[in-house]
């Protein structure tokens, strides 16, 4: 019964997000430097590393949801010395609503130390929804597995907790849904405007964001 709630009310966040964001136009948009890019990354990795030192764990594998996740993840596993990698990708679709997986898990040819700890790696994380469905065929292609997320940014005002995912670990809150009040927006330190990476286009973001895919 919590599962159906959660989904609809992340359908319900989603159906209004994409109202509310297609009268957003190019002075809405906030392209991020690759200085900040670092900078979140590191927080991200300090966060992480911090968490997992505190278990007496590790992380096992880097998940990168495709395309941004690709970036955020590689330089994860990079910088953390983690080899083993399981990409996932997905396709947001609108008029109805889906997400649409593209492509299958992988399989880890080689021995997996337990615990087996998968962490997924995007850039920016709304209403989780991916993320959440990413967890879900990957425990379904390793049972045994828990699953966490990494992401550069992640939008204020969404769900603290998302299903099937232990933790979250994120560089910075954005205010992109624009429900934050003044003292909200200090207190958080929450980036302003729609959050474009260095390798992205604003005029495609917002036809993302605006439904036009």
């Amino acid at each position: 019964m919590k599962e159906c709630v959660n989904c609809v009310l992340q359908y319900m966040y989603v159906f209004w997000y994409h109202e509310t964001m297609t009268q957003y136009k190019i002075e809405d948009t906030n392209k991020m430097s690759w200085e900040e890019v670092t900078e979140l990354i590191d927080i991200v990795q300090s966060k992480t590393e911090h968490y997992f030192s505190g278990l007496g764990e590790k992380v096992s594998i880097i998940s990168p949801i495709l395309r941004t996740g690709g970036i955020v993840g590689s330089i994860l596993a990079i910088n953390m010395k983690i080899i083993k990698m399981l990409p996932v990708q997905f396709k947001y679709q609108y008029n109805p609503i889906d997400i649409k997986q593209m492509i299958t898990v992988p399989d880890i040819l080689s021995d997996i130390e337990s615990p087996v700890n998968i962490l997924l790696c995007d850039g920016n994380t709304g209403t989780g929804t991916t993320a959440v469905k990413a967890a879900k065929i990957l425990k379904e292609k390793y049972p045994t597995a828990k699953v966490y997320l990494a992401t550069l940014t992640r939008v204020f005002g969404c769900a603290e907790k998302l299903e099937g995912i232990e933790e979250v670990f994120y560089g910075r809150m954005t205010e992109e849904t624009y429900r934050a009040n003044e003292q909200e927006r200090k207190e958080y330190d929450l980036r302003p405007g729609i959050t474009v990476f260095p390798w992205e286009k604003a005029e495609d973001e917002l036809k993302d964001v605006n439904g036009i895919s």
